[in-house]
């Protein structure tokens, strides 16, 4: 039951620990409420529960119970202050929900906030937003330990030489300009998420 990059930490709800383990969701609030499982409270009032805590738990009590590691969908952040660009590329994923989830942040300090939160394997991230640019969001991302694995795609209406350069610097895995051409930022998300 090894988890393939013990980094990047992931994290089961409690609906999905009930059906990994066969039991009653309310089971398993009772073992959480009882310490028997170890899960922390998002800021929404729900329960998460890390695969290394499930896995423990698993070998603790003898369960014979696989946790697959393709159990959860690759997780995509959008980064925008632009609501349609959001929109357009929340509805580009919509014929690949079943592999996809997908999330938005309004600017960039949200956007720290919601890596935070749900631990994203890629974000998307506009450059031109207030008080905290595109660049900013790349670099807090691949300048901490815990999240420089999340692949970054800088995007920009107004692209030139020296923006190009910029997201280099900042070590983004790619650079797109708008308006965005989704066959080649879905080849690209492919590519980056193999």
């Amino acid at each position: 039951m090894s988890r393939k990059n013990s980094n990047n930490r992931e994290y089961l709800s409690t609906a999905q620990v009930s059906k990994i383990l066969g039991v009653a969701r309310t089971t398993v609030v009772k073992w959480i409420d009882e310490g028997q499982i170890k899960a922390f409270v998002t800021p929404g009032g729900h329960r998460k529960i890390s695969y290394e805590e499930l896995e423990r738990f698993v070998k603790e009590h003898n369960l014979k119970i696989k946790i697959e590691p393709g159990i959860r969908k690759k997780r995509i952040l959008i980064v925008d202050d632009n609501p349609d660009d959001i929109r357009l590329l929340q509805a580009a994923f919509l014929a690949a929900k079943d592999k996809y989830e997908v999330h938005s942040a309004h600017n960039g300090f949200k956007a720290i906030y919601k890596i935070g939160e749900i631990k994203p394997d890629l974000v998307i991230s506009d450059i031109v937003m207030p008080d905290m640019d595109g660049f900013a969001v790349c670099k807090a991302i691949k300048e901490s330990p815990e999240t420089e694995h999340i692949k970054v795609i800088i995007v920009t209406a107004y692209p030139d030489e020296e923006k190009e350069k910029k997201a280099k610097e900042c070590k983004a895995d790619a650079y797109l300009t708008k308006p965005l051409d989704l066959e080649l930022l879905i080849k690209k998300i492919l590519e980056l998420l193999k």
